[in-house]
């Protein structure tokens, strides 16, 4: 009885598909904002402040940067259907540190844009 034996120098196709996951993860880990939350928003603003910091746990809707202070940015959330929060962080030597987090007025995307526009412009690239 002959026997012969066959290599398949393919990977197997779930070793490839493992390997591909876990760098996605990396990827996200290593994009990922870690914000140093402050007592001013919670004080402020209450539990608008805690709804906003929860939304953008699952990332940003838009990001915008001041005009005029190159290390501020402003992270903007969908809080729901047209109702918008924004989450103001400076970027400092130590991290990114929370400055506040709000609903602009009524929290209407015109009226949000309206107020931003007048301040900073979108940013289309990461946190730094």
């Amino acid at each position: 009885m002959d026997t012969t034996w066959t290599s398949n120098k393919r990977s197997p196709p779930i070793i490839l598909f493992i390997a591909l996951i876990l760098f996605l993860l990396l990827i996200g880990i290593l994009l990922a904002v870690t914000v140093q939350e402050t007592s001013h928003a919670v004080i402020k603003h209450g539990d608008v402040a805690i709804a906003i910091r929860s939304c953008l746990q699952k990332g940003e809707y838009q990001i915008w940067k001041s005009t005029t202070d190159p290390f501020k940015y402003f992270r903007i959330c969908q809080l729901g259907p047209n109702h918008f929060g924004m989450q103001i962080v400076q970027c400092l030597t130590t991290g990114v540190c929370e400055k506040t987090a709000f609903v602009k007025g009524n929290g209407t995307w015109v009226e949000l844009t309206r107020y931003l526009s007048r301040i900073a412009t979108r940013f289309n690239g990461t946190i730094p």
